[in-house]
């Protein structure tokens, strides 16, 4: 169901993120293939820069494959991931897990460009965040 390929020598629970994608998957009744990339500032901002002409670092970015089974990748800048940790007061892994619950939804054809579907994108979000292990992860600000 997921690929991980950490380009960041980020410390994580591989098996913590293995539940939460079957979790994922299990609330929105998918069960296609995805990759999910750790990177650093630098990366991403070359890659926000080349395909959405921002020249800056962001935390998550998604780009659709649809091949197979195969819906695309996530790539999240633990950098940023980290930095958002602290300014909102939760831990590293509430803050890894919105961003890949943010971009696997944009896989999946969810978008936030205009008030009613981001009000059904987050709301998901908070879902599948909010349902994880009895609530394990707390509402972020």
């Amino acid at each position: 169901m997921i690929n991980i390929i950490d380009n960041y020598n980020f410390e994580h629970d591989e098996d913590l993120i293995y539940k939460y994608v079957e979790h994922m998957n299990n609330i929105t009744s998918n069960k296609s293939l995805f990759s999910l990339v750790f990177v650093n500032d630098e990366y991403i901002q070359s890659m926000n820069s080349e395909f959405r002409l921002k020249n800056a670092p962001t935390d998550v970015l998604s780009f659709e494959d649809d091949m197979d089974g195969y819906i695309g990748d996530i790539l999240i800048s633990i950098d940023t991931a980290k930095r958002q940790a602290i300014e909102y007061g939760h831990s590293k892994d509430r803050e890894l897990f919105f961003l890949i619950t943010h971009g696997y939804l944009h896989l999946l054809g969810y978008d936030h460009m205009n008030e009613i579907d981001e009000k059904q994108m987050f709301a998901l979000q908070r879902k599948i965040l909010n349902t994880f292990e009895g609530g394990k992860f707390e509402k972020r600000s």
